[in-house]
């Protein structure tokens, strides 16, 4: 990929959204841009990640059962799927067996703390507060920070965070037109 996008190697990231009328979001440090996160489709769950580490497509599924599949952009077959329970934890494994540990911090939150298999932090993201225009941090730890894998997890983990947002507020929305 072109030099567009910087490799991660900073501790301390932040994800924003620079316009609340597109759904386009950033990873940023300073001026350096990592990585890139849009939805192409206005109410579609399809989203497409770009980074200097390749292109993803994230897409949820499952009413029941709910989950993550991820793709390389160019192919059809899911490199990962990320399974959830009801608590928004979840695991995320890859076709290779790699396997990784999405914990979500509360209910009441939309943070997450991803660990490798071995049970070592990786990074961790705190979401805004706000359905309107998406922002977060992300701060990456000693071993996240040399992981080859660590910016496909915060981009998984960023889209995680928006559509359970996004879902928690049509669900009060719904909620309120009802009563």
């Amino acid at each position: 990929m072109s030099g567009e996008f910087g490799i991660v190697d900073v501790p301390s990231l932040r994800w924003e959204q620079p316009k609340w009328t597109q759904r386009l979001h950033r990873l940023v440090c300073g001026e350096t841009i990592y990585a890139t996160m849009e939805w192409p489709q206005a109410f579609r769950s399809t989203a497409v990640s770009s980074s200097r580490e390749g292109r993803y497509t994230f897409k949820r599924g499952g009413f029941l059962h709910p989950f993550i599949t991820v793709r390389k952009q160019e192919f059809e077959m899911d490199l990962a799927k990320l399974s959830l329970e009801w608590k928004g934890n979840g695991e995320l494994v890859f076709t290779n067996a790699q396997r990784f540990t999405f914990t979500r911090e509360g209910l009441a939150r939309f943070d997450y703390h991803v660990s490798d298999n071995h049970g070592e932090h990786l990074f961790s993201l705190k979401k805004g507060m706000s359905a309107i225009k998406h922002s977060g941090e992300v701060h990456i730890t000693p071993a996240g920070m040399s992981h080859k894998e660590i910016a496909l997890l915060i981009n998984l983990a960023w889209y995680l965070a928006v559509m359970v947002t996004e879902d928690a507020a049509t669900a009060s929305s719904s909620a309120a037109v009802v009563s």
